[in-house]
């Protein structure tokens, strides 16, 4: 029961290193670990390669040239875990500025895997959600919104009903929203382990030009996003999003 675990990386070096650390204190395996990392100048790409050196049977890297932003490199992860993990049954998004509690993977693939349609991941949000008990497991169910890619499990199978992340948002924006709205339109609940997650880049490590971008994009984001709701539920635009980058 092989899981691949996709995490995109753009500078902020200090941050990957602790969630990583984080991340190998505390997740159980068996897993494939693919970084994608999106034209980092900061010693990231030179760091990350020198720190495989011991784990290059399960961890895989990707280096862009440029930042070619969160979507494509959340889609570049997919097609390599397509690639080189074609058996993990279940697939994993995370971001590099997480703290993972320990052994949270099992928990969530216990979960999923007595409901294949049921996509799970850690509360970031501050707030929480409804318990839910299924099979003896309990969980946060959230009946609307988003569940977030900062950490999010889900079955292979959810993959290949949707496909990919849309490319329509730019460089960052509404990808997550507009991902689990069409899980939801596929058939496909979400939720949260209980309790909350540290998300850490966030707060007083989250100001400045970066923060400023990303408030930029999100509003600018909001009409299209909003927009290709409606396209989905009207069955205008396909909830399946094709990708496919040659160079991989």
């Amino acid at each position: 029961m092989t899981t691949a675990i996709m995490m995109v990386t753009y500078n902020r070096l200090d941050l990957t290193k602790r969630m990583l650390d984080s991340f190998f204190q505390n997740t159980i395996g068996p897993y494939h670990l693919i970084i994608v990392d999106n034209g980092s100048t900061d010693g990231t790409q030179e760091w990350l390669k020198e720190m495989i050196k011991d784990n290059s049977a399960m961890i895989h890297l990707h280096f862009n040239s440029e930042n070619k932003g969160i979507a494509v490199g959340r889609n570049q992860g997919l097609q390599l875990a397509d690639k080189l993990v074609p058996d993990a049954e279940y697939l994993c998004t995370i971001d590099n500025d997480i703290d993972l509690h320990y052994d949270w993977l099992r928990q969530i693939l216990d979960l999923i895997k007595d409901n294949e349609r049921l996509a799970i991941g850690i509360n970031f949000e501050g707030t929480d959600y409804p318990l839910v008990t299924r099979n003896g497991k309990t969980f946060q169910k959230k009946n609307d919104g988003n569940l977030g890619t900062a950490c999010s499990v889900f079955h292979r199978n959810l993959h290949k009903k949707i496909g990919f992340f849309t490319l329509d948002y730019g460089l960052y924006g509404e990808e997550d929203a507009d991902w689990y709205f069409r899980a939801r339109m596929a058939g496909w609940e979400i939720g949260y382990l209980p309790g909350r997650g540290s998300h850490f880049g966030e707060g007083e490590l989250d100001t400045g030009e970066y923060r400023e971008f990303k408030t930029k994009q999100h509003r600018d984001n909001l009409a299209k996003f909003q927009s290709n709701c409606y396209a989905y539920m009207s069955r205008i635009k396909p909830c399946f999003i094709p990708f496919n980058d040659p160079s991989l």
